[in-house]
């Protein structure tokens, strides 16, 4: 297992403590990372780009390395399962994406709701990934 996937389960498992501890902002970072370390993890076990290649294409692209990771694995997912299952996907990902911008950037509160609905994404994504990959 590589260091990252195993980073992605610890994320996913802290998501689940903090909500139970009421904290419920840091939960939905933990719960977003854990699906794209997870996406990152892949790359190179599944399509033989190294971490090192992720960070060059990145740094010579147009996209920060959120974006990429996620247009990279979208357009496998639908070259390979379907539009379907890639339109599924890029919601749950964006949706996620979003939580985790209000969590950590605005001003507001997050509640028990957000997080638990941020955290059942995660899992949703994660096992989907998990079954494809």
């Amino acid at each position: 297992m590589s260091r990252l996937l195993e980073k992605s389960k610890f994320n996913i498992d802290a998501a689940e403590v903090l909500i139970k501890e009421y904290l419920y902002a840091p939960s939905v970072h933990c719960s977003y990372y854990s699906c794209l370390q997870r996406i990152k993890s892949i790359l190179p076990d599944y399509y033989a780009i190294s971490f090192s290649q992720i960070d060059l294409n990145v740094r010579t692209g147009t996209e920060n390395e959120h974006g990429y990771l996620i247009r990279f694995i979208s357009e496998e997912i639908r070259r390979n399962f379907g539009f379907e299952e890639y339109v599924l996907f890029k919601r749950n990902i964006g949706d996620l994406k979003e939580f985790r911008i209000h969590s950590d950037y605005k001003d507001i509160e997050i509640t028990s709701d957000q997080s638990n609905k941020a955290y059942r994404k995660a899992l949703d994504i994660n096992k989907f990934l998990n079954e494809k990959f």
